[in-house]
């Protein structure tokens, strides 16, 4: 398939979900990406909601997590197509904790469209509208924000608790709402939700124990 996609001159990325199943196979996938002239490589770390929660006991622990997106972080400069972490608000943290090791200011220049984001915008810069006009912050986070069968867009989008409230960093909990990098990062507000039903509750799947310093 991907063969008829470069024959036709079509620029294509390579989207893989990272689980137990594939994590060793993660550098492997990337020289795939490479030897076939992808554009992007864009792995995705397991939300457990939706037909997520069918594999959830493939979902990778959080020190699989943190060396996963460390080891994403390192190959940025290795390698010539663009890597994005999806679904990965740590990654976010971690390259600002690496750059300030590496003694780099993080730029346009430095790190791309990435200095310029934080990490997810679900909420704050997209939404999810369903087939039915039910909206929600993300596609993977089921906490309903409102119906545009029964309001306008315009008002869901200004008005609605949950944006508003995903919005609001100080209101995240535990951990997330003392950490110093809550805004560049804030955990994933569904993964949160699928653990505890709350979805400002803190990030279930970060090993970072936040240092209470000024807000980066």
């Amino acid at each position: 398939g991907i063969q008829h996609i470069k024959d036709a001159g079509i620029g294509f990325q390579i989207n893989t979900t990272i689980t137990k199943r594939n994590i060793e196979q993660i550098p492997l996938i990337l020289d795939l990406a490479i030897e076939l002239d992808a554009e992007a490589l864009h792995i995705f770390m397991l939300v457990p909601t939706g037909r997520g929660k069918e594999i959830e006991e493939d979902e990778i622990p959080p020190e699989e997590y943190e060396r996963v997106l460390n080891w994403f972080y390192d190959q940025r400069e290795k390698v010539p197509l663009q890597l994005k972490a999806t679904c990965a608000p740590h990654y976010f943290r971690i390259m600002r904790q690496r750059a300030k090791e590496e003694g780099i200011k993080i730029t346009m220049e430095t790190h791309g469209f990435e200095a310029m984001t934080k990490g997810c915008l679900g909420g704050s810069g997209f939404c999810f509208v369903s087939h039915i006009g039910e909206v929600y912050p993300c596609g993977f986070l089921p906490a309903l924000a409102g119906d545009i069968r029964k309001q306008s867009f315009k008002d869901v989008w200004e008005q609605s608790k949950v944006f508003n409230d995903i919005r609001d960093v100080n209101k995240l909990k535990g951990k997330c709402g003392i950490c110093e990098y809550k805004r560049v990062c804030s955990g994933c507000r569904a993964r949160a939700y699928a653990a505890t039903g709350d979805y400002m509750a803190e990030e279930p799947y970060c090993v970072y124990v936040p240092a209470g310093g000024k807000a980066v």
